[in-house]
């Protein structure tokens, strides 16, 4: 197991969205480096070697629906053949709203929304359901994203239109394309990562990591349990984790959740993991542990493209405040 890959990946998903994002390791990477007590070169060499390899497929930089004045929402499907998961995943693109996946090892693929009214939600989560291979849509549930701080102008819009056009592009690539200097375009970035007004998104493919199985524990807690205690133990049972996020804090006021934590970890084998599995059920504090294997992050871009597109051709149009949805 090589612990920069499980610094790297802790990094990534600091103050995260989901599981990764909000940190950009490409205008982060000291900030990164002086965490995990290495050199800054060493943290982008680590990268190159993760893209060559196929680990990291694109640095997705997308605008908080929040900015626009939408929610997010979370929920699952369960796949019936998974012969047709390959086809459904590209399917997806074409739901309104559905804006990212998680593929999992099996039938099960973990589904995020963007959305405006609550009906239109439904209706893709309907969609969904009737998709061929689809055996089931769960019910959305959506969920407190971090609010904005400040507002994108016209020219950070820009900026991300660049940026949504080559993924894979250097930052001075990006730049030369927006029409700005890279100093001026990694300056206005982070501003508008640290704001919280856009999210970065690593796309990650777990079936090209050779150096360790990333699992996935979800901790459903018992009602009179504390999540911070539970962390804590957790953490003991597994100093390799790549996240840990108290998933009920983020549920919205109308979409009650039980207590439940989300746990990232590097583990040697799928024994291991089953093993971890086994004395977390042992605990007192906790009434069910589920554990799925993350093959591949997918991100679907139209949403937001669409609402760049639309501010990028109203001149000097701003969005709305803040601190809406």
């Amino acid at each position: 197991m090589d612990t920069l890959d499980v610094g790297i990946l802790r990094e990534l998903s600091r103050d995260q969205i989901l599981w990764f994002g909000r940190l950009d390791p490409r205008i982060s990477a000291a900030g990164i480096a002086r965490r995990l007590r290495v050199d800054r070169a060493t943290v982008g060499s680590r990268l190159r070697v993760w893209e060559r390899e196929g680990f990291l497929l694109a640095h997705e930089v997308v605008p908080s629906p929040l900015v626009f004045g939408a929610q997010i929402a979370g929920g699952n499907l369960r796949v019936d053949d998974l012969r047709k998961k390959p086809r459904i995943l590209e399917d997806l693109a074409l739901v309104p709203g559905l804006i990212s996946a998680v593929d999992h090892l099996g039938e099960w693929v973990a589904l995020l929304y963007a959305f405006e009214q609550r009906e239109a939600l439904e209706r893709s989560r309907r969609l969904i359901s009737r998709l061929p291979g689809v055996g089931e849509a769960t019910p959305c549930v959506p969920f407190r994203a971090p609010e904005p701080t400040m507002v994108p102008t016209r020219l950070d819009f820009r900026i991300l239109n660049a940026l949504r056009s080559g993924s894979r592009r250097t930052l001075r690539e990006t730049a030369r394309s927006a029409g700005v200097s890279t100093k001026s375009l990694a300056r206005r970035l982070e501003a508008l990562v640290r704001g919280r007004s856009v999210w970065y998104l690593p796309v990650l493919d777990f079936t090209r990591y050779r150096k360790a199985v990333v699992a996935r524990f979800v901790v459903f807690l018992k009602s009179d349990a504390s999540p911070m205690r539970a962390a804590d133990q957790v953490s003991l049972l597994l100093p390799n984790l790549t996240h840990l996020i108290d998933a009920t804090s983020l549920a919205g006021p109308d979409s009650p959740m039980p207590p439940l934590l989300d746990v990232g970890a590097h583990v040697d084998s799928v024994g291991q993991a089953e093993d971890v599995q086994r004395e977390l059920q042992r605990s007192e504090w906790v009434e069910e542990v589920e554990v799925l294997f993350p093959r591949r992050f997918y991100l679907y871009r139209e949403w937001f493209d669409d609402r760049i597109r639309a501010v990028i051709d109203r001149p000097g149009v701003r969005t709305g405040s803040p601190s809406a949805g």
